[in-house]
């Protein structure tokens, strides 16, 4: 009886220590002004977490994500990643949304050793934090030339220029400037969160640009729209890929037909992208895909790939994995290898608004 009860007591403990999750940890905006975009990352990410527990989870255990939020601030981030870090100890963060957010953080992971991984953060200074910092989502480097091209396509010689005054905003100005061929006819940044823009938007409407780069985020750009339209400005507003989402629609309404933007795109003909998206729709009935939800999603996939295949599952052994498990990795949002850089590369696409839908935009 003694020796039958040991064997239960080992077998318990076995099972028990099989089960022990895998735990990584993610800075989410969770509450205030970016927060529109957390709750769908966050749908993104466990969809994601629950396909690769499905199929053995990581080295036989299941991933599981702790959650911080990061207050949609700078100072918050920081906050959440000490605690993942110092508490939590994982050896994985999954970065905040923003870039301001991701390089307030990116110095700190990269001086803990702790792997920072991004599916939103563009800034081109990304690229230059350190050996820990990866991303899915493609350099503004990238996004700046786009838009620069959009613009001189389009047959604009002239432009207004604003952007949103954060690190995402600026740093895509910059490679706008450094790339668009034509004159910047008027310039400024505009702050986030605001609820009125119409002392920014006159003068706009004293210079009459046939074209404005608005380099903006989903609520400020609905905003913008909205009154840029009661002030009867008439212009060809130009977005990037932060705008990209019926939540602008829904703020802006009418005001937002015929806008342009850009944004990294990628087949949606795929088998890849129809699987996520009926996955999608069967985990959370009448919820929309989620802006950059995607990248979320892949994001997850990629890693859990790395993990599986690194030596250990301390953050030096991930990172070393991410470089050599990413390579060829073809996920919903394409070609998910990491350069030397931790960085991906990426194809953009162009999107307007149409009937109140937004819609690939074709000349």
């Amino acid at each position: 009886m003694k020796h039958l009860l040991a064997l239960l007591i080992i077998s318990f403990m076995a099972s028990t220590a099989w089960a022990q999750p895998v735990k990584i940890g993610a800075v989410q905006p969770l509450s205030g002004k970016i927060s529109v975009y957390g709750e769908g990352f966050q749908r993104a990410l466990e969809l994601a977490v629950e396909e690769v527990n499905q199929a053995g989870g990581i080295k036989g255990n299941p991933l599981e994500i702790v959650y911080e939020d990061n207050l949609s601030t700078s100072q918050g981030s920081v906050s959440a990643l000490r605690k993942l870090i110092t508490v939590h100890k994982v050896p994985v963060v999954i970065g905040p949304a923003a870039s301001s957010n991701f390089l307030a953080v990116a110095p700190i992971a990269q001086r803990e050793k702790v792997v920072l991984i991004g599916a939103e953060s563009a800034a081109a200074d990304i690229t230059r934090v350190g050996s820990f910092v990866f991303r899915v989502f493609p350099s503004d480097q990238l996004q700046g030339m786009g838009v620069a091209e959009l613009a001189e396509s389009l047959g604009y010689k002239e432009v207004a220029l604003t952007y949103i005054n954060n690190d995402w905003g600026v740093g895509l100005a910059e490679v706008f400037k450094k790339n668009f061929k034509g004159r910047i006819i008027e310039e400024f940044a505009h702050d986030e969160g605001k609820s009125d823009y119409r002392a920014e938007l006159l003068r706009i409407k004293r210079r009459k640009p046939a074209a404005v780069v608005n380099l903006t985020y989903i609520k400020e750009g609905g905003t913008m729209l909205k009154q840029a339209h009661e002030l009867k400005i008439t212009t060809q507003w130009l977005m990037g890929s932060a705008s990209k989402s019926p939540k602008l629609v829904e703020l802006a309404g009418k005001a937002a037909e015929g806008i342009i933007g850009t944004y990294p795109t990628f087949s949606k003909d795929t088998g890849a992208y129809a699987h996520y998206k009926k996955a999608f729709e069967a985990k959370y009935p009448g919820k929309k895909l989620p802006i950059f939800g995607e990248y979320n999603y892949d994001l997850i996939h990629v890693l859990a790939k790395a993990m599986n295949q690194a030596e250990n599952l301390d953050a030096d052994s991930i990172r070393a994995a991410l470089h050599t498990a990413s390579q060829g990795f073809s996920g919903v949002t394409g070609d998910k290898s990491f350069d030397t850089n931790g960085d991906v590369g990426a194809f953009y696409g162009r999107w307007t608004v149409k009937d109140g839908k937004i819609t690939d935009y074709t000349e």
